[in-house]
């Protein structure tokens, strides 16, 4: 056992020198990795004043709407409260649409609601885009899904912002689905990717905090978002191989950066291809492949917003190489392992699964 380790070990360590050396002249065109994290960590400034702004408008905006009405807003219950203000057509009309109406206006009731705006909804396909598309709705099963996503928006108990802990944190909405925070840098995300603009407008049953984007439950696991995208090929083959892909079926709470076929191309062989680690038949190769592989993972979700700025986040691979140095990002993220020489873009992230959240990475991480 500890032969194969030993092999293992040695293989992780030629392969990071045999990528560095191959990469030797392209690298020597790039930053240094001190100037690298200047430059992406004032990107990740960039990217917090960002989103200051939008909220920071947005307040102005909301203050103005609600006027020197919000004494007596708060005698309203939060049914009442949606009505009264022109941001949430496309919620009211939702929430009458699925007859959750007498739910969220029940005295009885003391709830926290996310509560999109109609320009949140306006992202999403039809007919769920606007409230006259969704008033509009008769299929049964778009009614149903869509009572889901708004059941997914309610939590059972009034939690006001500042009830929120600080970094990460989770709890569990109607539809018993899991929400997940990111309470840092001065804002509040949920899902990774929906801002809060305004906490706490009180409701005599409850409170509600208006966010940018709507919240979608999660349908897939890890692994099934992997084997459904083309672009994971040599992802799924290199889980396969080392018998990791079951890991990702079930239950769990996992970060997964995962690297495209064009990240493992950069590989030397035979880790460069599906085809080629579905070949593989070396103990050796298939240990330092696993160690690799645990590299990318986390064993509790991060989303973008919680890489911070140069945050370290621990992996599941083997000690004492086994953290990975993030990097907000304007369009997503940055990544970098310890022995790779640049930080890899992280684009799409947050992609949210059952046991887990997924970002797309452009290099393999190496320990």
């Amino acid at each position: 056992m500890n032969k194969n380790l030993n092999k293992a070990l040695a293989l992780i360590t030629g392969l990071a020198l045999l990528i560095s050396s191959c990469t030797k002249e392209k690298s020597d065109q790039l930053l240094p990795e001190q100037n690298q994290e200047a430059v992406l960590t004032a990107e990740a400034d960039q990217a917090v004043g960002q989103e200051q702004q939008t909220a920071a408008a947005f307040e102005r905006d909301f203050t103005a709407m609600m006027g020197g009405t919000i004494a007596a807003r708060q005698q309203q219950n939060i049914v009442q409260i949606a009505q009264s203000l022109p941001i949430f057509k496309s919620l009211v009309a939702a929430v009458v649409k699925t007859g959750l109406a007498g739910t969220l206006a029940s005295t009885s009731l003391n709830a926290t609601v996310f509560a999109p705006t109609d320009a949140a909804f306006a992202k999403l396909p039809a007919p769920f885009n606007n409230a006259a598309n969704i008033s509009a709705i008769t299929d049964a099963g778009q009614i149903e899904a869509l009572k889901n996503i708004l059941l997914y928006h309610v939590l059972g108990v009034e939690v006001k912002r500042n009830q929120v802990a600080a970094g990460r944190s989770s709890a569990t909405a109607l539809n018993n689905g899991k929400l997940y925070f990111s309470n840092s840098l001065g804002l509040l995300l949920v899902n990774g990717n929906s801002l809060v603009l305004i906490a706490n407008v009180d409701a005599s049953n409850g409170v509600i905090h208006v966010i940018d984007d709507v919240l979608l439950p999660p349908s897939q696991n890890i692994a099934q978002i992997a084997i459904g995208n083309p672009a994971f090929s040599s992802l799924v083959a290199a889980l396969v191989k080392t018998n990791l892909a079951g890991v990702f079926t079930g239950t769990g709470d996992f970060t997964v950066f995962a690297p495209t076929d064009a990240a493992f191309a950069k590989l030397p062989a035979p880790f460069n291809s599906a085809a080629n680690i579905s070949a593989i038949t070396d103990q050796g190769q298939i240990n330092a492949l696993a160690n690799i592989l645990k590299y990318h993972v986390s064993g509790s979700r991060y989303f973008a917003w919680d890489f911070g700025i140069l945050n370290s986040i621990p992996t599941l691979a083997a000690a004492p190489s086994n953290n990975l140095k993030g990097i907000l990002g304007l369009n997503g993220g940055w990544i970098k392992g310890n022995t790779n020489t640049t930080f890899s873009r992280a684009n799409p992230v947050n992609i949210l699964a059952t046991n887990g959240v997924v970002h797309v990475v452009d290099q393999v991480l190496l320990p």
